[in-house]
């Protein structure tokens, strides 16, 4: 049994999961990618025929916001959002410790309440029987999009939280060459 004190407690056990649930949303934002590219070359096709199919502005629509909230959960793990790494770098090890602790927390209270609030809004359309633009296609998995993935980005900004607060920036090597500069 593992009391934890050899860095293998349940916490990086979570914390493992977690980095396989964000590479697993990595990989099924490039399968949604892979799909996109082929169905924007048919809707092209398709467009150059003459030929307009109602509801493929929906699907290509909807692939598209799959692909970025999907491709975001990986940003919020590995905190590689939109930076200002030329003041960053220049902060000094104490004031980027205690801005990373804060940018994660804010990432936890943020994604969390934006899922809150897509749930609301998903029960809301399939409770009404909501439909995208071109009447055909339900809006809920359209929408299933915002409360799923930033549920998973709460947990990744959970996970980059133990990383701050355990100053265990090697949890970053399995993933990847590059390790963020640690507090």
């Amino acid at each position: 049994m593992n009391d934890g004190s050899s860095g293998e407690g349940w916490l990086d056990l979570l914390d493992r999961s977690i980095g396989r649930l964000t590479r697993a949303a990595d990989e099924a934002a490039a399968a949604v990618c892979a799909i996109l590219i082929v169905v924007t070359t048919f809707s092209v096709i398709v467009y150059q025929r003459g030929i307009t199919i109602v509801w493929l502005d929906d699907v290509l629509r909807m692939l598209l916001i799959w692909l970025v909230y999907l491709g975001s959960v990986s940003l919020c793990f590995h905190n590689d959002h939109i930076a200002m790494d030329a003041v960053y770098v220049r902060l000094s090890t104490r004031v980027r410790r205690i801005l990373n602790f804060a940018i994660a927390v804010l990432g936890i209270a943020l994604c969390g309440y934006v899922t809150k609030i897509g749930i609301d809004n998903i029960l809301t359309e399939i409770g009404y029987g909501i439909l995208l633009p071109s009447g055909y296609i339900p809006s809920w998995p359209q929408t299933l999009a915002v409360p799923l993935c930033f549920a998973l980005m709460t947990v990744a900004y959970l996970s980059y939280l133990y990383s701050v607060v355990t100053n265990r920036w090697d949890r970053f090597k399995s993933d990847t060459q590059d390790v963020p500069e640690g507090p």
